[in-house]
């Protein structure tokens, strides 16, 4: 089956592309993450601008030169992996459910791209005006250069509020699978998380994806030192710390929590079983002159089967969480921490 019959234009783009470079990642800095890089380095005077100016403005180029390439990437790679995985923790007969599910968000991707994207778009953009003292203050004094620099930060803009509306749908996503779908737990599964890893994969990708654009913060907080804008900066920053915190916290929990009322009935069902095999053993016990040996060695071995599958599907760690997906999620957390404090370095020492 097909996951993804529709493309972003981001996608498009770069696909035209490698029509002629086969490479996604040279394909998108050939038809458009040059865009970032020209127009800093139009509106940037290297001689008037200070170096903490230079070192924040090279972070914050740095994720969206590449930003087309992470977009081609979640909308070809990352949002049909997970439905072409979801087969080996859905219940039978299910494809025609997931495909309506994958159908409805990635035209949500495609369509309505601009939905999300533009409450992140016009705050960030906004911050390009309130933050015109400090630029003029680095040099970028030029009509030329003033509008070199607002291509870079509606650029900048474009991509930063799609990775918001990549989040969002992402736990769109989750939030409607784990509704509609009816999940079913493997405890042997190699994953040792009940087959699982899939949702948490599927969140971690999309974090890690999220948090290249943690590397913008010190240019943001640096605008905010001087010119007094920390409301509106505060308030990108924020919008962009909850939607990465909440492209994995949420996902995983909802995951979780649906897994669990998987788990408590099924374990229901087990105990109903043990049970009813026990009284079966127990009504043999009492009729002992006419017993067979051989039926209750075999009933006393199911019993103990199925004590064994109970125990097992009770000790199932059911939050999609391996190591590898936690020192992930840890860096991705951590990036825009460790930026805020690189910002307070550089204005230190710079």
């Amino acid at each position: 089956m097909e996951y993804n019959a529709t493309m972003v234009w981001f996608s498009r783009v770069v696909e035209y592309g490698r029509r002629h470079v086969e490479n996604p990642v040279v394909a998108s800095l050939l038809t458009m993450g040059w865009i970032p890089v020209i127009s800093s380095l139009v509106a940037i005077d290297l001689a008037e601008a200070s170096r903490a100016f230079l070192a924040v403005q090279f972070l914050a180029v740095l994720p969206v030169t590449f930003g087309p390439f992470i977009v081609w990437y979640y909308d070809r790679r990352v949002f049909p992996s997970f439905f072409q995985a979801v087969d080996e923790v859905v219940a039978p007969n299910q494809e025609p459910l997931i495909q309506e599910i994958a159908d409805k968000y990635d035209r949500i991707i495609s369509r309505y791209w601009w939905v999300t994207t533009l409450p992140f778009a016009v705050v960030i953009v906004s911050v390009f005006f309130v933050g015109n003292d400090y630029f003029v203050a680095e040099g970028i004094t030029a009509v030329h250069e003033q509008v070199a620099y607002l291509i870079f930060f509606i650029y900048f803009a474009l991509f930063t509020g799609f990775g918001g509306h990549a989040g969002i749908v992402m736990m769109a996503t989750i939030h409607e699978f784990s509704d509609r779908v009816e999940l079913v737990i493997e405890p042997l599964h190699p994953d040792n998380l009940g087959g699982l890893s899939t949702t948490g994969e599927f969140a971690i990708k999309t974090t890690v994806l999220l948090s290249t654009g943690s590397l913008g913060i010190p240019l943001g907080l640096q605008i905010a030192t001087y010119t007094g804008a920390e409301l509106l900066v505060y308030l990108g920053i924020g919008l962009y710390t909850v939607v990465l915190a909440g492209s994995f916290i949420y996902p995983t929990y909802r995951i979780n929590q649906k897994a669990q009322e998987v788990r408590e009935r099924e374990l229901g069902t087990y105990q109903d079983r043990i049970r009813k095999l026990e009284d079966r053993l127990s009504s043999l016990d009492d009729n002992e002159s006419n017993s067979d040996p051989s039926r209750q060695q075999q009933l006393q071995l199911e019993i103990q089967r199925t004590r064994q599958e109970f125990r097992d599907f009770r000790d199932v760690q059911l939050y999609p969480l391996s190591i590898n997906i936690i020192i992930r999620l840890t860096t991705s957390v951590l990036l825009p921490i460790f930026f805020a404090i690189f910002e307070i370095f550089i204005s230190d020492f710079f």
